[in-house]
């Protein structure tokens, strides 16, 4: 389950899919328990179920079976936590906590190594398997597992009454760390990826699905296959779609589906991004008058955030220009500047008399979330493109290409962005917000709203602000760029407009070797960083 709305429309797979990404560098735990196979309780940790036994799918002509919900559950009796966590390098498995209760009764137990292929989600965690009336299968795959739903929700009545975990699991190549629970006396569903859901192809008919936890989860989740197991029949039909039934309005990056006829499963995937897109922050009621401390210590001395960037990821070449004119070819990449903590990064704008800019202020906050300063921090801009729309704060981070002795830019890139967790990198991190007001652009920075009077964005403390390879202004133009090797290199805060704890750590690099013919056709080879090839 992919929280990065802000930057993709619906991924729709035309067959089932595994959910895979890669792995990143972090600091290994001193404390880290010894590994465990079987997880040491009474029972399982996590119980699975099917309301009812039969599901209808209506879909539109020409559109796969996309199985989505279908009310398969996994439930928890306690708490259940997965805590993931790379090593010291990118290439390193990833080490896994199950953390099960709370209070004096809690267990933990280390799972072994290279159990979930990323800190993202747990990974193969289901076995699928779908067959049709005549018992032939149609397809079999292995499906990753994200606790966090939006589709969780409480199946016992004296259940708190509200989950502390994050809403959705992410996708970034270069995360660190995860956090994933089923609260006691909650469920969330099985089949709940709006964005990616199991999918096949086939024609209309009665089909068998059968979801099975695979054998390593089993075993660390002390499941026997037959409680791991759920089974559904599921008759797809293809029906006319009404054309009054159209996606609501279009998210942040372009959402293929804004204005279209919806099919009754479409329609069910797109209320749940609705669902997904959160609330904005509410900024300060006036703006400071001048950079102050209210706590009594010194501005050096206030609770500060930690901002790094993550290497230059999913890096293609792309040509552009007119049908019958000059082409440009441009080397595009997406790329995200992250929180470390273990404050957020908390900037409001006010509108300034009679100027189209607002004027920005840094607020600082301590461990108990109390504002306890405040500073100025430059200047928010409207950004009118296609794919923006909405109030960017200047100099958050720039883009360099640089030579292969890294020391010479050949071209440079845009500085202004939205600030926004649209991707958790480490919430195991101290400080680390699990659960976001927002995690989208279309309530994160005014969407749309260029006469605002003031506006508050917010990086939390583990969160990623990701720019995909397909916004404009995330891209180089190296039409005529010699060929060679080069660095695509992140800065974040190169201007050090925003008041950080370190700023050493606030640049990152990606090897890339660009081909070609200089004006002509142009090539790019991504080296790998650490093992992740993204």
């Amino acid at each position: 389950m992919n929280l990065n709305l802000r930057r993709t429309a619906l991924r729709i797979a035309p067959v089932l899919v595994v959910l895979m990404a890669g792995g990143t560098a972090a600091a290994v735990n001193s404390a880290w328990p010894a590994a465990s196979a079987i997880v040491p309780t009474d029972g399982p940790a996590l119980s699975f179920t099917v309301l009812g036994t039969t599901h209808t799918v209506q879909r539109a002509k020409g559109e796969p079976v996309w199985l989505y919900g279908l009310g398969q559950y996994a439930i928890a009796d306690q708490n259940v936590e997965i805590r993931t966590r790379k090593g010291k390098s990118y290439a390193d498995p990833v080490r896994t906590t199950l953390i099960l209760g709370e209070g004096a009764q809690q267990v933990t137990t280390r799972l072994p190594d290279g159990l979930t292929g990323t800190p993202n989600t747990l990974t193969k965690f289901f076995d699928v398997k779908v067959s049709n009336a005549d018992g032939k299968t149609v397809q079999t795959s292995t499906l990753d597992f994200c606790p966090n739903s939006w589709g969780r929700s409480r199946v016992q009545v004296d259940a708190p009454a509200q989950s502390p975990y994050p809403l959705g699991c992410g996708s970034h190549p270069f995360a660190i760390g995860g956090v994933f629970g089923v609260t006691g006396g909650w469920s969330t569903p099985v089949l709940g990826d709006y964005e990616s859901p199991v999918s096949f192809d086939g024609p209309d008919g009665t089909y068998v699905l059968k979801v099975a936890v695979s054998k390593p989860w089993r075993q660390a989740f002390g499941l026997t296959l037959k409680q791991g197991t759920m089974q559904s029949t599921v008759k797809v039909k293809t029906v006319k779609v009404d054309a009054s039934s159209v996606a609501a309005h279009a998210h942040h990056g372009g959402d293929v589906t804004a204005g279209e006829p919806l099919s009754p499963q479409r329609a069910a995937l797109e209320a749940a991004r609705e669902q997904a897109l959160g609330v904005p922050n509410v900024p300060a009621p006036n703006p400071p008058t001048a950079q102050r401390s209210i706590s009594g210590l010194a501005l050096d001395d206030l609770p500060k955030a930690d901002l790094r960037s993550l290497p230059a990821y999913q890096i293609y070449t792309d040509v552009r220009g007119k049908k019958d004119g000059p082409k440009k070819t441009y080397l595009t990449f997406g790329a995200t500047v992250w929180n470390a903590g273990p404050s957020p990064m908390v900037v409001d704008g006010f509108r300034r008399p009679g100027a189209d800019v607002l004027d920005a202020y840094q607020y600082f906050f301590d461990a108990d979330g109390n504002q306890v300063g405040y500073a100025p921090a430059g200047e928010m801009e409207w950004d009118p493109r296609s794919g923006h729309n909405h109030w960017h704060f200047r100099d958050f981070a720039s883009y360099r290409l640089l030579d292969s002795t890294r020391t010479k830019t050949i071209v440079s890139g845009k500085e202004a962005f939205c600030l926004a967790p649209t991707d958790p990198v480490d919430l195991t991190v101290p400080g680390a917000k699990w659960a976001p007001a927002s995690t989208d652009l279309y309530t994160a920075c005014g969407q749309g709203n260029k006469n605002l009077l003031s506006i508050r964005e917010v990086l939390e403390t583990g969160w990623g602000d990701t720019y995909s390879q397909d916004l404009p202004g995330q891209s180089f133009n190296i039409t005529r760029v010699p060929s060679g090797v080069y660095f695509i290199q992140t800065i974040a805060n190169p201007e050090h407009r925003l008041t950080e704890s370190n700023y050493d750590n606030n640049s990152s690099l990606r090897k890339v070797k660009i081909g070609g013919d200089v004006g002509g056709k142009r090539t790019v080879k991504v080296y790998p960083h650490q093992g992740v090839k993204d």
